[in-house]
């Protein structure tokens, strides 16, 4: 009898113990989007994190990017919603006026890995005239574009560096009878990226250097028309084009339906696994080759100022923003930019030809502004106006004017 007390007395220790250990961790829930949810490296590095922190319990949720700042912006207003959350360089300055993210720079102090990270890519998490970093730099990317080299070298052509170049490739690769397109213009959800890069090519600019806004100046309008001639004038874009957004342009590219697409390196593992060498990659096409530009952008993590586990979440994500966990989602179907020297310095980056690209980009990238209003723009009015545009139903001068109008109202 008393072997079975002592023994029922050990168990009863044990689970205690184990419940103990479990009732200890701390939860943290972390949203996040994918551009290809099939890819598993994301909930590896998780799994990974929560092995080697025992007392943190990290749990994911996905959410697919065109319904993603809607639903933050309401879970977290509501009270509600995740610790922390990949982020948009460009969502910062409307979460900051309602007072939703949490001041990363106490943590930052303490956090071995803030001097590996390269210097300038810091602002991306900042808001001007305030103190403090906002978003921890993960992923950066430039927008590039790639095109079907096989088909180039098929009709005789060089690979595009003007707007007059990229006009003129695109219609010989046009044929509709074959269903065959020049460029995959991406009209829906998320193209409001695609459409800056060309934007900013051509010379258009969003703000002016006093911060004045200015996208719906003279010169922006006859940017963004030559963008919508491309769907409306000279039909080199699929039909589906207004609405098309990431997984129909690249699906079209990928069945051989269109030349040409604007994206960046994120897309890259994906295209050479389909096209091997007859995928090619180049700077977005400028209407003055003297004044390069593209759209840039850093998807990092916040901490939101309604977390009750603030010191766990920003564990796991500057985790995510260590070498390690970097170089590896880095190199898988979600890569993008690192941002760490350390990483960025490997010879699998800088000889890597879409790598090459897109880091030249850096010199030259333009950001989305971190006006109150930017989010907003992005999420609805840019989609909104620009299928009107390309419609028919309102000109290039109208759209740019309710973008400004958006921009300004911050609604």
């Amino acid at each position: 009898m008393r072997k079975s007390s002592v023994a029922l007395t050990v168990v009863a220790l044990v689970v205690f113990l184990l419940a103990s250990t479990a009732a200890a961790k701390t939860r943290v829930t972390y949203w996040l989007w994918l551009d290809d949810p099939t890819d598993t490296t994301v909930q590896e590095l998780v799994e990974e994190f929560n092995r080697l922190h025992p007392d943190i319990e990290v749990v994911t949720e996905t959410i697919p990017l065109a319904n993603y700042y809607d639903q933050l912006l309401m879970a977290i207003s509501g009270g509600g919603g995740p610790d922390a959350a990949r982020f948009k360089d460009w969502w910062l300055g409307a979460f900051y006026d309602a007072d939703l993210l949490e001041d990363l720079s106490p943590y930052i102090a303490n956090w071995p890995g803030a001097d590996d990270v390269v210097p300038n890519l810091w602002n991306t998490g900042m808001i001007p005239g305030v103190d403090g970093v906002f978003m921890l730099p993960h992923q950066y990317i430039t927008f590039y574009l790639y095109y079907r080299a096989d088909w180039f070298a098929e009709a005789g052509l060089n690979p595009p560096r003007t707007f007059d170049e990229f006009l003129e490739a695109a219609l010989k690769l046009t044929d509709p009878a074959n269903n065959r397109y020049g460029f995959g213009l991406r009209g829906g959800a998320g193209g409001q990226d695609q459409w800056l890069a060309f934007m900013v090519a051509g010379g258009a600019r969003i703000v002016d250097e006093a911060g004045n806004i200015v996208i719906n100046s003279p010169k922006a309008v006859e940017v963004n028309q030559w963008y919508i001639d491309l769907y409306r004038k000279h039909q080199v874009a699929p039909p589906s084009a207004p609405t098309d957004a990431y997984a129909q342009v690249v699906g079209a590219f990928q069945a051989g339906n269109t030349a040409m697409m604007a994206h960046h390196v994120g897309s890259s593992v994906m295209m050479t696994d389909v096209f091997g060498d007859n995928v090619g990659v180049l700077p977005i096409p400028v209407a003055d080759p003297e004044n390069p530009a593209t759209m840039g952008t850093m998807s990092g993590n916040v901490v939101f100022s309604t977390s009750d586990v603030k010191d766990a979440a920003f564990k796991f994500i500057s985790w995510l923003s260590e070498h390690e966990a970097m170089d590896k989602w880095s190199k898988s179907r979600q890569g993008q930019l690192p941002v760490l020297q350390s990483v960025a310095e490997q010879d699998y980056y800088t000889q890597n030809e879409f790598f090459r690209v897109s880091l030249e980009g850096g010199n030259y990238a333009i950001v989305w502004p971190p006006l109150p209003g930017t989010g907003y723009v992005a999420s609805y009015v840019w989609q909104n106006t620009m299928q009107r545009a390309l419609l028919g139903e309102i000109t290039s001068q109208q759209m740019l004017d309710e973008i400004a109008q958006a921009l300004r109202e911050g609604n």
